[in-house]
């Protein structure tokens, strides 16, 4: 990793190979005492002035016995009236609402951005929790105020059972086997399904969760096998194989050899229609569809310089030395291996960089136009 740009392995006892060796997507890791700048998240009054915005993700998490959790969503008016019972708001998408949060991905430059979902804020007083539970997919967890004592394992568990009077899925009984209290700056990553459980220790604790992006097998393919569909002639029907009179309702081997050459016909598509199909999939999963969030495409950008929109998702992949194809909310671009890295690469650009640098300035700055268009980047 460049050294001259923040990382959340700096200062720490491990490197950035052994980390991906020994814990990734296998067990968990405590970084301690990160150098991880939180300025840029919002304060617990700007949370829950977010809250209360419209079209805003929020939940206030609590228990009446200690044992069993219920929600209240998208209510933040009802925090006062839930005191007693221990209450922890969550807002969701943060980096969306309160755009600068995005500077916290910063000190995890290895995250592709398709694969970054959410900056999920909570606050909690002391004592409050969310219950113990699992996540299906990556998470890193920012202490960011206060501390917070976590709870968890090493591997997932063979067999969960959970509270039955719970609204939330909270396991039961669970015993951890080990536990940390975090302090700000601390960061606990854990790999999916592994269970946890964080109780708040003082009363202005504030946790950031970073979560990464991870479709369900179901989803890929269902979601992949409609692009493909819609890429496939209506023409082109099956044909069975009878040779004889015959009424018997059986499926033989000639609809199954039949069912397999579809699918083997789609292994085998070229990489660059592979990459395209999977980039649109990724790209438009769990999007925000309709939103109204400002976005002032008319502003004064004296200097051309332009950025991702918070709700925007790209990736990219390389044909060959001189064209990509850039996949922006579920739609793909024809465009330059340099423009493509330069907007995916990069928190924001200047058209001029394209001007000078890429070798077909003109279809790319295009493309820049079309972006603008519909949003996707927007005056920086």
């Amino acid at each position: 990793m460049p050294k001259n740009k923040p990382n959340v392995f700096d200062g720490q006892n491990i490197s950035a190979v052994e980390f991906f060796k020994t814990h990734w997507q296998r067990t968990p890791f405590l970084f301690q005492k990160t150098q991880i700048n939180l300025s840029c998240l919002p304060s617990v009054t700007e949370l829950f002035t977010l809250a209360e915005q419209e079209g805003v993700q929020s939940r206030i998490i609590f228990s009446t016995d200690g044992n069993s959790y219920q929600a209240v969503y998208d209510e933040p008016e009802a925090w006062d009236s839930l005191q007693p019972h221990q209450p922890t708001l969550l807002v969701s998408d943060i980096e969306k609402w309160h755009p600068q949060a995005a500077q916290i991905m910063q000190w995890f430059p290895f995250i592709k951005n398709w694969r970054f979902d959410d900056l999920m804020m909570s606050y909690a007083p002391s004592g409050a929790s969310v219950g113990a539970h699992t996540d299906h997919y990556d998470v890193f967890l920012l202490q960011v105020q206060g501390t917070r004592r976590w709870s968890y394992d090493d591997q997932p568990l063979a067999k969960i059972e959970l509270d039955e009077d719970s609204e939330i899925a909270v396991i039961k009984n669970f015993q951890p086997q080990h536990n940390h209290e975090l302090h700000p700056g601390d960061v606990l990553y854990l790999p999916p399904e592994i269970a946890h459980h964080g109780v708040s220790t003082s009363d202005d604790c504030v946790t950031c969760s970073i979560g990464l992006r991870a479709p369900s097998e179901a989803e890929l393919l269902s979601s992949f096998i409609e692009l493909y569909s819609q890429q496939t002639s209506a023409d082109a029907r099956f044909t069975d194989g009878v040779k004889q009179p015959n009424s018997d309702a059986s499926i033989g081997q000639h609809e199954i050899n039949y069912l397999r050459s579809q699918l083997l016909a789609i292994s085998q598509m070229q990489e660059e229609n592979l990459a395209k199909l999977f980039g649109q999939v990724v790209t438009s999963y769990r999007l925000f569809e309709e939103t109204e969030y400002a976005v002032n495409t008319t502003a004064n950008n004296a200097n051309k310089v332009w950025q991702k929109s918070p709700f925007a998702v790209f990736a990219y992949h390389l044909i060959d030395a001189s064209e990509a194809s850039l996949m922006v909310n579920g739609e793909v671009f024809r465009t330059t291996p340099y423009t493509a890295q330069l907007i995916c690469n990069q928190t924001s650009f200047q058209i001029d960089e394209i001007e000078i640098s890429s070798n077909k300035p003109v279809e790319d700055l295009e493309m820049i136009t079309t972006l603008s268009e519909m949003q996707a980047i927007i005056p920086a």
